[in-house]
């Protein structure tokens, strides 16, 4: 079950990208894990080493302006920071000082509903209440909440 952890919206997003790059919209990119492969143990299977902690899931360009976001899925309805590996928060927390818009897009499968959670609404989260648990009525009154539409597609950009 954990191996197909966050599939769901990793594929709307992927399918989104692909929309806006073939439209000339934005330029958005999958980052992928820096790994270096030991050994092939079969056509299907490697053995590797991870040489890097990664930082977030994509990064691109939309309007001259450079986005990094992050993608999680929760089957809870209030949405835990600990899936936020510390390294990607401050990573998110850095781009957003140099200018970048950065944001986290969560998908919470027990409501089925996908919101965009900008960086600074998790940093006023955490001040203001001092709690790693965003609770999910804050996250529908101070958030964006992402509608899929025909076919496949997040419009997560119309709120940048």
């Amino acid at each position: 079950m954990n191996a197909n952890r966050g599939m769901y919206i990793e594929e709307l997003v992927n399918r989104t990208n692909s929309y806006y790059y073939d439209r000339n919209i934005a330029i958005i990119e999958k980052r992928y894990l820096p790994i270096k492969i030991i050994k092939n143990l079969s056509p299907n299977t490697i053995v590797g080493k991870l040489l890097a902690k990664s930082y977030v899931d994509y990064c691109g360009v939309f309007k001259s302006q450079h986005i990094e976001f992050e993608t999680k899925q929760t089957n809870e309805s209030n949405f835990n920071l600990n899936l936020i590996k510390e390294h990607q928060l401050r990573h998110l927390i850095n781009a957003m000082n140099h200018g970048a818009k950065s944001f986290l897009i969560v998908y919470f499968n027990a409501i089925d509903k996908i919101y965009l959670i900008k960086t600074s609404d998790i940093i006023n989260w955490i001040k203001v209440n001092k709690s790693k648990t965003i609770k999910f009525e804050y996250i529908k009154d101070n958030c964006q909440e992402i509608d899929i539409s025909y076919p496949g597609i997040i419009d997560y950009l119309k709120f940048l």
